[in-house]
């Protein structure tokens, strides 16, 4: 009688669970933005919530909090109800802040949820006047001359992390300047008074075309369908050197196991799209299409990397 009880029980408690999923939204969701409106977190946000508002028939509020390098967002979203109605949109800047701040208002590793990747995109490396060479291999034998200085949008930015990533593994020691956005800091490359910037494609591409920088080399494992002819720092005897910008949605920790793959399902189709993959390559990227525990894994090894590279170059703020 006790186990003919107990299965009863929990066979209403997972037709309760996955009625709760298919039921999954009733109401307004919000997505918080940690950024001002208008960057590349902002846009594709507001991308996925158009999209999961056709698909759901609920709106998706786009709410913009940004402030303390995306911590008070992250915090906000962090301290919320754990039921999958507040949403948070994260970047790699997620996991590289926790390796230069140390007192965030709340914790990276346990207060957050990661459900899906939207989509990741490389860094190109990208050089102006200053530095007169075409190639990457050039780049390095001019580098190990001269003193060179690159461009970094603020200490513990992802552009300051790919850089010291190149030092590391090459053995240069260029410096850094630092500037308050990525437009002053090409703006600076462009003008001869620093000599490098490692930005996004979206970023760069507009001068590429424009032939007011040179773009050497991508940061991806494999070339960028938006730049084919660009080898990687791989191809050019730079290992180890990877970093790729990236979004993803995360929860409250605490939230439903329905409710997150269900999210994770609903945002792969949105962004796996044919119109997806469209509105990502606009920028160079693509979409990750990754389980929820797949991110979960690589949110959690992404901590860890850049702690330890930040503690072995000393990145800080």
């Amino acid at each position: 009688m006790k186990f003919l009880k107990l299965a009863t029980i929990l066979a209403v408690t997972a037709i309760g669970s996955v009625a709760h999923a298919q039921s999954y939204p009733t109401k307004p969701v919000t997505l918080v933005v940690p950024f001002a409106p208008g960057g590349s977190n902002d846009i594709v946000g507001r991308y996925l919530a158009d999209g999961l508002s056709k698909k759901w028939g609920q709106p998706v509020v786009v709410e913009n909090r940004p402030g303390a390098g995306a911590a008070i967002g992250s915090a906000h979203v962090a301290k919320s109800k754990p039921d999958g109605y507040t949403l948070l949109i994260a970047s790699v800047t997620f996991t590289m802040n926790p390796a230069v701040q140390k007192n965030l208002p709340f914790d990276p590793a346990k207060d957050l949820t990661p459900v899906a990747m939207l989509g990741s995109t490389p860094l190109v490396l990208g050089v102006g006047a200053s530095v007169k060479v075409d190639t990457i291999e050039e780049f390095l034998k001019v580098a190990k001359e001269k003193d060179l200085i690159y461009a970094a949008t603020g200490p513990g930015s992802v552009n300051q992390f790919a850089a010291e990533l190149v030092n590391e593994n090459t053995g240069l020691d260029m410096d850094v300047a630092h500037y308050k956005g990525g437009s002053e800091a090409m703006t600076d490359v462009i003008g001869g008074h620093v000599d490098l910037y490692i930005g996004s494609i979206n970023q760069m591409l507009p001068q590429f075309r424009g032939g007011h920088l040179r773009g050497l080399a991508v940061t991806s494992p494999k070339r960028s369908p938006a730049l084919p002819d660009t080898p990687t720092l791989a191809e050019a005897g730079i290992p180890n050197s990877e970093i790729q910008q990236w979004w993803g949605i995360m929860v409250p920790a605490g939230t439903p196991d329905d409710v997150v793959e269900k999210l994770n399902a609903d945002i792969n189709a949105v962004m796996g799209s044919p119109e997806g993959k469209e509105f990502l390559s606009k920028d160079g990227a693509e979409p990750s299409n990754m389980t929820a525990k797949e991110y979960q894994a690589f949110v959690a090894d992404e901590l860890q990397k850049w702690k330890g590279i930040a503690e072995r170059t000393g990145i800080s703020q």
